[in-house]
């Protein structure tokens, strides 16, 4: 069940957006002010979504959507502003601070939950573009590999090996799969050419480098265990 957070002073409007959202299955806290958001956080519930009214009775909801972003449990979590401030400048500087979407008010409620509904499924269709192994998370959509929340600083070919292992973590790859995948054939100085390659991956790896396992006489594996960084 998708949690929603409500910030929003206005009752009427929160009673309604609550009981809406409630009735397509999500489960909805509220709040009604900077204070309450800001203690909600402190405690660290989990979210996945936030709606977020700008104009609050002790200050600008803009001041929340800035925590959020840079915080490190929710900065991920979609948030959909709801507002009554309509003027373009407005709706851009919410969407440059980190909005996913803008509502002004008055809105119809059945919109905006169907606004809600396909920013969950575009979260969804992004995170199966994601994959992650250990420390690891590959992102296919924008062909980048990061550790740790780093990009890897990696050539076409390295990051055709590592996609492959992060994608198939444990299985033990023969020589002669790897240089199919990578060349498309087999010669022998390519098999050479696999092994510069690994060591040069296992060395802009570090300490990670030896999560890539040789096995004799056959190839190489993936070992992602998060004990190599402790």
């Amino acid at each position: 069940m998708k949690k929603i957070l409500i910030i929003e002073d206005h009752k009427d409007i929160c009673e309604l957006l609550k009981e809406n959202l409630e009735l397509e299955g999500f489960k909805v806290q509220t709040v009604s002010s900077l204070t309450q958001a800001f203690s909600f956080f402190s405690l660290s519930y989990s979210i996945d979504l936030i709606i977020l009214d700008l104009i609050l009775p002790d200050g600008d909801g803009l001041e929340i959507l800035k925590y959020v972003r840079m915080s490190g449990k929710y900065k991920n979590v979609p948030v959909i502003i709801i507002s009554a401030r309509g003027q373009e400048l407005d709706r851009i500087l919410g969407l440059e601070l980190g909005a996913d979407d803008y509502v002004v008010k008055p809105f119809s409620l059945r919109e905006l939950v169907l606004r809600v509904k396909k920013l969950f499924k575009r979260m969804e269709n992004r995170s199966n573009d994601l994959v992650v192994a250990g420390p690891f998370t590959l992102d296919k959509n924008k062909k980048g590999i990061y550790y740790k929340n780093t990009l890897l600083d990696l050539t076409t070919t390295e990051y055709k090996i590592l996609s492959l292992f992060i994608e198939n973590p444990y299985k033990v790859f023969e020589r002669e799969e790897l240089l199919y995948y990578i060349w498309g054939n087999y010669k022998e100085y390519y098999s050479r050419i696999l092994d510069a390659y690994i060591c040069r991956l296992r060395s802009k790896l570090g300490k990670a480098g030896d999560y890539i396992q040789t096995v004799r006489g056959l190839g190489y594996r993936f070992v992602p265990k998060e004990s190599l960084d402790n």
